[in-house]
């Protein structure tokens, strides 16, 4: 008996080798998080609505934020705003060490 399984989510993560405070560094990294997840929803014909990303700290606390989109999306565009301005929404006052991007609530495009 063959199961059809569908993927509620896609996300990309990466582990900073040293911690950082760098703004520059952040944004670039949550920009190519983004793109790679939409690159990956595209490649498998998904879409989302639900954008997230999680920020660890270096003392290993960790926080996540989400912005809910009116309309899925595949866009690398859309996807890297959602998730700029889930960002916005932290305290950036400490080294950072993972950042992830995350892409829920998945339909076939």
């Amino acid at each position: 008996m063959v199961t059809h399984w569908e993927p509620k989510t896609r996300s990309r993560e990466t582990t900073f080798q040293h911690d950082t405070a760098d703004w520059q560094t952040i944004a670039r990294t949550l920009a190519a998080l983004a793109r790679e997840v939409a690159d990956d929803l595209r490649e498998e014909g998904y879409r989302g609505r639900t954008i997230g990303i999680k920020l660890r700290f270096a003392d290993f606390e960790t926080h996540t934020r989400e912005k809910t989109l009116p309309e899925p999306t595949d866009s690398g565009t859309a996807i890297r705003k959602a998730a700029f301005e889930c960002l916005g929404r932290l305290k950036l006052d400490r080294r950072v060490r993972l950042l992830g991007v995350r892409v829920g609530e998945l339909s076939r495009a």
